[in-house]
């Protein structure tokens, strides 16, 4: 919902007075699209933070081996201690700053509530049926790369498919 804050400029505001409040949707795709984008960069971060598999993984192997290093073992510990403060320290900031800047808008702007909550549950959509596009893809270039295992030229379609999903 904050990312559409910011995305509500003089202009649109402008255009839903002159509408009598009436929400133009498609006038309002461009912001949902955009928000939705920052969202997912800022999603991206977020998951960063939290990932703690690599470290796991050192970890198990190290008792796996049977020869736990206590140093090492304290020095994996002590980065996903880290990783996880960090996670829950901008989690909780981001949260204030987004509460304030979302209570604000709509503390100023009364009269936009209702179609800033509306963009705003499109952009959520928008959210939740971006991953289905992004894994369709890949899944769509392999499924013709192994369908056609004659032709060498598609190889590079499976090894494509193996690079789209970055997120």
């Amino acid at each position: 919902m904050a990312f559409n804050v910011f995305f509500f400029s003089d202009e649109s505001m402008h255009k839903i007075y002159e509408s009598g409040g009436e929400n133009d949707f498609i006038g309002q795709i461009a912001q949902m699209v955009y928000s939705t984008i920052f969202s997912q960069i800022l999603q991206v971060f977020i998951n960063y933070l939290t990932m703690t598999d690599i470290h796991y993984y050192k970890l198990k192997a190290l008792k796996k081996e049977h020869n736990i290093n206590g140093k090492e073992a304290i020095s994996v510990i002590k980065c996903i201690k880290i990783k996880i403060v960090a996670y829950i320290c901008s989690t909780f900031l981001l949260f204030l700053f987004f509460l304030y800047t979302s209570s604000a808008f709509c503390a100023v702007y009364i009269n936009t509530q209702r179609i800033f909550v509306t963009d705003s549950y499109m952009s959520f959509l928008m959210g939740l049926l971006y991953p289905f596009a992004l894994y369709l893809i890949p899944t769509a270039l392999r499924v013709i790369s192994l369908k056609a295992k004659n032709k060498k030229n598609l190889k590079i379609l499976y090894s494509l498919s193996d690079k789209v999903p970055i997120f």
